[in-house]
């Protein structure tokens, strides 16, 4: 049975039947470690990967709960796309990943934290900005700012297409924080789900329902189907089911 395959110049990456021996073995270890008294998670490094979009939301509550809680653990952290991050979550890379749902691999198990909608952000003078609620037929008028990470930029012009429209689009910039200071100084609108009062450089944001049932984009916590959570993965989420923005 083969395990791995090498890719030239992009290293090993397990097969199918590779991901599930991967899987078994690890519940493996972790009942040993539970047999010896080694998975308390009070020691080691604790690996946590995020895509970027969401990183500023969830990484600092990690931080700082392991921090005062389990002061010995060194909190490794892996911003990236979701794909790469569930591949090396998937090679025992990353002990726990936080993206959005529809980011998913069949091989990994979401926890939802908080459910997603898409809004449309604007500036405080932008010509839809009066309006509580816009159709999706209403942007098509108007220049957008899309965030430029796979699958979040397809997704996003999928979405529009699916209701008859082909966007504008603008702007396109990998970092969250640029597109909400573009959408801030009114040159574009641009779909995202995490409601922010302002852009990172005070520039007031305002966030309009879409009319169209346009479906959920939930922030999820993920790990490999078939693995038992540690001690310290089940504190993490639960305390990010607490703590995190509705």
């Amino acid at each position: 049975m083969q395990l791995a395959v090498r890719r030239t110049s992009k290293g090993v990456h397990l097969t199918a039947a590779g991901r599930a021996a991967a899987t078994q073995a690890r519940n493996v270890l972790q009942e040993v470690g539970r047999l010896t008294g080694h998975d308390e998670g009070e020691v080691g490094t604790f690996t946590v990967g995020c895509f970027p979009s969401v990183s500023a939301q969830v990484i600092p509550e990690i931080v700082e709960l392991l921090a005062r809680r389990r002061p010995k653990v060194h909190v490794d952290i892996v911003e990236a796309p979701a794909a790469e991050l569930q591949d090396r979550m998937l090679r025992g890379q990353i002990d726990l990943c936080f993206l959005y749902e529809v980011q998913l691999l069949k091989e990994i198990e979401p926890i939802v934290l908080r459910e997603r909608w898409f809004k449309v952000a604007v500036a405080a003078d932008h010509p839809l900005a009066d309006r509580p609620v816009v159709h999706v037929a209403d942007l098509a008028d108007h220049p957008g700012a899309l965030l430029n990470i796979e699958p979040a930029s397809y997704l996003n012009e999928t979405l529009l297409r699916r209701f008859g429209v082909t966007p504008q689009i603008s702007y396109r910039s990998s970092d969250i924080q640029t597109i909400r200071a573009i959408v801030g100084r009114g040159l574009a609108w641009s779909l995202l789900m995490t409601e922010v009062q302002a852009s990172h450089d005070g520039r007031p944001l305002k966030f309009l329902q879409i009319a169209e049932q346009v479906g959920t984009n939930s922030l999820v916590a993920a790990l490999p189907r078939g693995i038992r959570a540690t001690a310290v993965v089940d504190e993490v989420i639960a305390h990010c089911r607490r703590v995190l923005p509705a």
